[in-house]
Protein backbone atom coordinates (compact mmCIF):
# COMPACT_ATOMS: atom_id res chain seq x y z
CA UNK A 1 0.00 0.00 0.00
CA UNK A 2 1.32 3.44 -0.92
CA UNK A 3 2.22 6.03 1.68
CA UNK A 4 -0.62 8.52 2.21
CA UNK A 5 -0.27 11.96 0.71
CA UNK A 6 0.13 14.66 3.37
CA UNK A 7 -1.15 18.22 3.09
CA UNK A 8 0.33 20.46 5.77
CA UNK A 9 -2.12 23.34 6.02
CA UNK A 10 -0.94 24.63 9.39
CA UNK A 11 0.80 27.71 8.02
CA UNK A 12 -1.62 28.38 5.15
CA UNK A 13 -4.39 30.98 5.15
CA UNK A 14 -8.00 29.82 4.72
CA UNK A 15 -9.40 28.66 2.37
CA UNK A 16 -6.12 27.30 0.91
CA UNK A 17 -6.00 24.07 3.00
CA UNK A 18 -9.58 23.27 1.97
CA UNK A 19 -8.87 24.03 -1.70
CA UNK A 20 -5.70 21.88 -1.71
CA UNK A 21 -7.58 19.05 -0.02
CA UNK A 22 -10.45 19.14 -2.52
CA UNK A 23 -7.98 19.07 -5.44
CA UNK A 24 -6.15 16.11 -3.88
CA UNK A 25 -9.42 14.21 -3.36
CA UNK A 26 -10.14 14.45 -7.08
CA UNK A 27 -6.81 12.73 -7.82
CA UNK A 28 -7.21 9.90 -5.30
CA UNK A 29 -8.02 6.35 -6.27
CA UNK A 30 -10.26 3.99 -4.29
CA UNK A 31 -8.74 3.03 -0.94
CA UNK A 32 -6.07 5.73 -1.06
CA UNK A 33 -5.48 7.83 2.04
CA UNK A 34 -4.86 11.54 2.48
CA UNK A 35 -3.65 13.18 5.69
CA UNK A 36 -4.50 16.83 6.35
CA UNK A 37 -2.71 18.73 9.11
CA UNK A 38 -4.42 21.90 10.38
CA UNK A 39 -4.81 23.87 13.61
CA UNK A 40 -8.60 24.08 13.33
CA UNK A 41 -11.65 21.84 13.07
CA UNK A 42 -12.49 21.99 9.32
CA UNK A 43 -16.26 21.65 9.60
CA UNK A 44 -16.95 22.64 5.95
CA UNK A 45 -14.57 19.89 4.80
CA UNK A 46 -16.36 17.30 6.94
CA UNK A 47 -19.63 18.18 5.22
CA UNK A 48 -18.07 17.67 1.78
CA UNK A 49 -16.51 14.37 2.84
CA UNK A 50 -19.76 13.05 4.33
CA UNK A 51 -21.79 14.11 1.30
CA UNK A 52 -19.39 12.30 -1.06
CA UNK A 53 -18.94 9.09 0.95
CA UNK A 54 -15.34 9.57 2.11
CA UNK A 55 -14.32 7.95 5.38
CA UNK A 56 -12.52 10.29 7.77
CA UNK A 57 -11.26 10.46 11.30
CA UNK A 58 -9.30 13.04 13.23
CA UNK A 59 -7.00 13.10 16.21
CA UNK A 60 -5.48 16.00 18.07
CA UNK A 61 -1.71 15.92 18.45
CA UNK A 62 0.00 17.29 21.56
CA UNK A 63 1.17 20.38 19.63
CA UNK A 64 -2.41 21.37 18.77
CA UNK A 65 -2.36 19.96 15.24
CA UNK A 66 -5.56 18.33 14.08
CA UNK A 67 -4.52 15.30 11.99
CA UNK A 68 -7.35 14.29 9.67
CA UNK A 69 -7.16 10.97 7.83
CA UNK A 70 -9.34 10.75 4.73
CA UNK A 71 -9.91 7.57 2.71
CA UNK A 72 -11.65 7.35 -0.63
CA UNK A 73 -14.28 4.62 -0.80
Amino acid sequence: MAEPRVIDGRELEPPEPLELTLMALEQMGPGEELILLVYCEPVPLYSVLDRNGYRHSSKMREDGTNEISITKP
